[in-house]
Order: C-alpha cells, then structure tokens, then sequence
C-alpha cells in the first residue's frame, strides 16, 4: 500500500474532512427560519392556550442546539484523510484471501510436531507491524451514499410540491415513506402503513392539540 508523500492541509483538505458541517448547518438554517417565522407569526386574539407558537418554538430551539452540538462534535473530531476503497488490499494484487481450504496439509503422524501457518510464516510477530495495521484501518473513512442522498432530497422536494395540491396527510405519508425508503428500508408495506399512522398523528396534533388545521387537498371534504 502507497502513502502520499505529504498530505495536503489547505482549505480544501480542511473541509473534506470535516462534510459533516453540511448537517448542523441545514440544522441551523432550519432553526432560524423557523424562529423567525414564529417570531412575525400573526396569532389571533381568540386562540387557546398554548397556541400555534408552541411547536415551532420547541422545533426552532431544538434544531438550534442540535446544530450547535454537532457543529462541535464535527471540528472536534475531524475525518480521515484516506478514503476506503472497496475490496482494499485485495483488488488488483492477483492475490485470493486466505481461506482455509488454501492451508497446507499437515501429515496426522506428525500433528504434535507441526505448526500452524501463521506461526510458521510469522514467527517472531513485530508489535509495530499490529500498530501500523490497525492504525491504516481507522484511518480510513467511508464513501459517501449519493443514492441515500439524492433519494432524501427527491423525497423533500416532491414532499414542498404536493403539499398543497395532495394535503399534508397524503404528502406526510409520501415524505415519511420516502425517507424510510431512501434509508435503507426493505419493508415498503410496514413503512407505508407506519408512515400513515404517523401523518394522522401530526394532524391530530395540530387540529386538536394546537388549534390549527393543516392542508387538507384532495381529501377536504373527507377530514
């Protein structure tokens, strides 16, 4: 396995290292619009308490926090450098992993006298040799999951598209599938009725809990 001869330390490096930043900043971005939007929010006189201001208020703060937290956690623990490659070390070496049909034979007669590969191949183990090795281990970081990506951000763009038009208990369930989906969930039946049961119970909330009716769409003359 090659080094690089000198690691790159400009502000390009600094960032690869530290992607991470992108969540708490969506995290922040969220938590001041969301803030403000609280903030500038028109509430009628007659409205009970504790009001439409509660949620978003709680949502705002905890959003603002998280963000701050992981922001820390990101600067303080950067990345690796070395990215994992798949089938590292093996790839394009012409070599197979040891397996055990590989192992020499060992004659039954002489099974008291005789050792094991490992030992024969490596009898005096170099403890420097086990700390380089475990040290390129950790020092590789995984690729990143475009597919779960581009499936998050599809999800939440048709979830700002439809809303309106399908209402928030079809679109909800849409969003919530969609995320289950683009996660790695294999149970798309489970999921779509799960996501279901968490839709009716975001508008059961707001209408009952908070007062305030969410988009109704195509079912308006249903709920």
């Amino acid at each position: 396995m090659t080094r690089a001869s000198a690691p790159d330390t400009g502000p390009a490096a600094y960032l690869s290292r530290r992607t991470g930043l992108i969540v708490p900043l969506l995290l922040l971005v969220t938590g001041v619009v969301l803030g403000v939007g609280t903030l500038t929010m028109d509430v009628p006189a007659n409205v009970t308490s504790p009001g439409p201001q509660l949620f978003p208020t709680v949502i705002g703060a905890g959003c603002v926090v998280f963000a701050v937290l992981l922001g820390v956690d990101v600067l303080r623990r950067p990345e690796p450098e070395q990215i994992a490659a798949p089938a590292d070390g093996l790839a394009g070496t012409g070599t197979a992993p040891f397996t055990a049909a590989a192992a020499p034979a060992v004659p039954v007669g002489d099974a008291e006298t005789a050792t094991s590969p490992s030992a024969t191949a490596n009898p005096d183990p170099d403890p420097d040799a086990d700390d380089a090795s475990t040290e390129d281990a950790t020092e590789t970081r995984v690729r990143s999951n475009r597919w779960a990506v581009t499936g998050l951000v599809g999800t939440i763009v048709a979830f700002i598209a439809l809303l309106e038009p399908l209402g928030w208990l079809l679109s909800g369930t849409m969003l919530f599938w969609g995320v289950a989906r683009s996660l790695g969930s294999r149970r798309p039946v489970f999921d779509l009725f799960l996501s279901l049961t968490v839709s009716s119970l975001v508008q059961l909330a707001f209408s009952a809990g908070l007062g305030l009716s969410l988009p109704p769409g195509v079912l308006a003359g249903v709920f």
